[in-house]
């Protein structure tokens, strides 16, 4: 009796949480803010984009020579700056920096290179940041930091000049200390964990950063991060596994806006094969759970974060965890609902399955839908498919809380850096 009692608890939950996602999702859907004012006008600014590498050497060439001809055709009234920092790495990372440095032609671009030692090195993403805007602060020449914009992007990482001149723009016309780019996927035609996650970053990502704007409150993404200096200098980024999301609570804690810029696109890797995938995903789950943690209470008692924000950002932080809950309910709402199909009546069963089956193509319908938006690349047929096929690739995932929140409770705070190197080719 009692394993029946709470089998019909779980199957409630689980109703009453697809019910609220669909409502939830109705909601954002129609308000969500697409379209930015990004055009540049004639102001000065000065940009340094920090790339942090760590046993880079396969990739660092091709990336840094194409991030550096990308900077000096930015113009003239933003003057450009790339700021390459070596974390420590044990292979031929920081050789090839050198090479760099002396063999690419630089008119426009000032070309900095920082190299950590271990054990001051290898310690987080955010340390290797924070290590750079020091340096920048360090430098002799003083800078206006509301027209300071740092920029990061990932050592497998490429954005165009069109794209970082939209960044500035968006300075220009918004009143935000921080500007998250979209992110895609580099050559993904070959391997379907590389298509779903350019569905997942351009399409589902993309979705809920843009309604996020109507709350007035994107999320960092780390790669395609552009912030003020002011901004970085008053929040600077932490150590948890998860910096980016971090840096982003912290300078809301501080009252700082920040944006989510569709048109421009920062492409970077896939991570190709699923063992590494599920290494980083566990990393980033295990660092939401420590930002839930450290956070949560802050963000819920703070004077200055509006309520629609601190319900997003609650729920995001608290999804990790309830999702376990969810996979379980679901899991065992299924089991039941197979069994009276045998035992019961099954058209009802069977009603209920094909309503929830049709509401989920639905909603990923409509992700396939945002996912043709925003890239030229793919035909809308293909588009949807792919997003239908991501509900298979989101189930692969499902099982990551578990592994995340185990790692939580043993303590095992291990920063797993992401595989580079298994194509060094960039998307025009």
């Amino acid at each position: 009796m009692t394993i029946i009692i709470f089998t019909k608890i779980l199957l409630v939950v689980s109703l009453i949480t697809f019910l609220s996602y669909l409502l939830w999702f109705s909601i954002f859907y129609l308000e969500r803010v697409k379209d930015i004012k990004c055009g540049s006008n004639e102001d000065a600014y000065d940009l340094f984009i920090m790339i942090p590498l760590l046993d880079e050497e396969n990739t660092v060439t091709t990336y840094v020579k194409n991030m550096i001809l990308e900077l000096n055709k930015m113009g003239d009234n933003i003057h450009t700056n790339i700021v390459l920092i070596n974390d420590g790495s044990t292979d031929h990372t920081l050789k090839r920096l050198h090479d760099i440095q002396k063999s690419v032609y630089s008119p426009n671009t000032q070309v900095y290179i920082l190299s950590r030692e271990y054990p001051n090195a290898r310690n987080g993403k955010g340390n290797a940041l924070n290590y750079g805007l020091n340096f920048i602060n360090n430098l002799p020449s003083p800078f206006d930091s509301d027209h300071t914009i740092v920029g990061i992007v990932d050592a497998d990482g490429f954005i165009s000049a069109k794209h970082m001149k939209m960044v500035i723009g968006t300075f220009d016309n918004n009143r935000v200390g921080m500007v998250q780019t979209a992110v895609s996927m580099n050559l993904t035609s070959n391997n379907w964990l590389s298509k779903m996650q350019d569905m997942e970053f351009l399409g589902a990502n993309s979705f809920m950063q843009e309604s996020r704007n109507k709350i007035g409150q994107a999320i960092a993404s780390g790669n395609g991060q552009f912030t003020t200096l002011r901004m970085a200098d008053e929040v600077r980024w932490g150590n948890s596994l998860l910096e980016d999301f971090e840096f982003t609570v912290r300078g809301l804690l501080k009252g700082y806006r920040t944006i989510f810029l569709s048109e421009a696109i920062v492409y970077q890797e896939a991570v190709r094969t699923l063992r590494p995938l599920w290494k980083q995903r566990i990393r980033w789950c295990q660092g939401s759970m420590q930002c839930w943690l450290k956070y949560s209470y802050k963000i819920l008692k703070s004077p200055i974060i509006k309520k629609s924000i601190k319900t997003d950002m609650l729920l995001f932080l608290s999804m990790p965890f309830f999702s376990m809950v969810l996979n379980i309910a679901n899991s065992l709402s299924a089991l039941l609902q197979i069994n009276n199909v045998f035992t019961e009546k099954p058209l009802p069963v069977m009603v209920v399955f094909l309503t929830v089956l049709l509401f989920t193509l639905f909603i990923w319908l409509l992700m396939g839908l945002e996912y043709h938006q925003n890239t030229d690349r793919f035909s809308l047929f293909k588009c949807v498919t792919r997003s239908w096929e991501c509900i298979l690739y989101n189930y692969i995932l499902s099982f990551i809380p578990y592994f995340a929140f185990t790692y939580l409770l043993m303590g095992r705070v291990k920063w797993d850096k992401t595989a580079h190197g298994q194509t060094a080719n960039v998307t025009d």
